[in-house]
């Protein structure tokens, strides 16, 4: 059964909601400003967040690595945020329906690699919780101090309380 992987989903699309109603509140300039970390600036990150979804949901569907709706992106921050958000849900349709003990086999820089589905999607979703961390130190750094807890055990107690 899938629910562990759903929930992890769910709690996907609430921390990436979070994260997005925070960043909304900032004017477009904070979000392209330049640091030195992994990505140089808040849309960076979030594009490469998208651009991983987007690329894994596409392999994992029997697509290839198909990622040119990231790739070729230049709308606003408000679209980029809805499109990311989109394949998060795409992304949980995905996993509510998906044979997640199937072995996804793919190609990647001259080498074959067979992974279990199940192993794909956490991977997924522990790569967007890594970038999201990256993306409240950036928001520190700006000196936003309106940052909301985004953590797995914060989604869990709110949906204990029936908040979620």
């Amino acid at each position: 059964m899938n629910q562990g992987y759903i929930n992890y989903a769910n709690y996907n699309i609430w921390a990436n909601n979070r994260l997005i109603n925070n960043l909304i509140e900032q004017d477009d300039e904070l979000l392209n400003k330049e640091f030195v970390g992994s990505f140089p600036t808040i849309r960076a990150t979030i594009l490469h967040i998208w651009f991983a979804e987007t690329g894994w949901l596409s392999r994992l569907n029997g697509n290839g690595w198909e990622t040119s709706s990231v790739t070729n992106f230049t709308g606003t921050n408000n679209e980029l945020f809805k499109k990311w958000l989109m394949t998060s849900e795409r992304f949980k349709k995905f996993v509510e329906k998906a044979d997640l003990e199937k072995e996804i086999q793919f190609e990647h820089k001259g080498e074959n690699f067979s992974i279990p589905a199940r192993e794909i999607v956490q991977t997924v979703f522990n790569h967007g919780s890594y970038h999201r961390g990256q993306v409240v130190m950036m928001m520190r750094q700006l000196g936003i101090s309106k940052v909301s807890q985004t953590d797995y055990i914060e989604w869990v107690r709110e949906k204990e309380r029936g908040n979620i």
